[in-house]
């Protein structure tokens, strides 16, 4: 249980780790949603920070919430490594200026010194707002 409740706080930092000097636009809330999965793999905090909406959150695997300052932290001070992940059967559905996306995210990470390793079910919220797509809620569930 606790590679899992670090794994997720390993999540929380990685939002707002790394600077970048271009923020990304995505097109849509799909590309919303990998950009942030993709952020997560890069371990890169500026591009989560431009990612994610002022009240973002991710629900972990014991369905504690961690704000979006708490992952940047968290990735920031590499508490927060993924060695790789994949993301699969990803489902859209699109409700005007809001996309929820799930699917699948075999990922391999260490929190906190902490190895996991399996498949997790994801579901991301992303809403558009003042012309941007930012993610506004994830959830993070282990598959068994």
């Amino acid at each position: 249980m606790k590679p899992v409740l670090f794994f997720f706080i390993f999540l929380a930092s990685l939002a707002f780790a790394h600077a970048q000097t271009t923020p990304i636009q995505p097109m849509d809330g799909t590309d919303c949603s990998n950009l942030f999965f993709k952020a997560l793999l890069e371990e890169d905090d500026s591009s989560i920070s431009g990612l994610v909406a002022s009240d973002f959150t991710v629900v972990g695997f014991q369905g504690q919430p961690i704000n979006g300052p708490m992952l940047q932290q968290a990735i920031k001070e590499g508490y927060i490594v993924i060695d790789s992940g994949m993301l699969t059967a990803t489902s859209t559905r699109n409700y005007g200026n809001v996309v929820v996306v799930s699917g699948q995210w075999s990922v391999s990470a260490r929190i906190q010194n902490n190895n996991f390793q399996g498949d997790l079910a994801y579901m991301s919220v992303c809403v558009k707002a003042g012309g941007s797509w930012k993610v506004a809620a994830v959830q993070l569930t282990p598959i068994k």
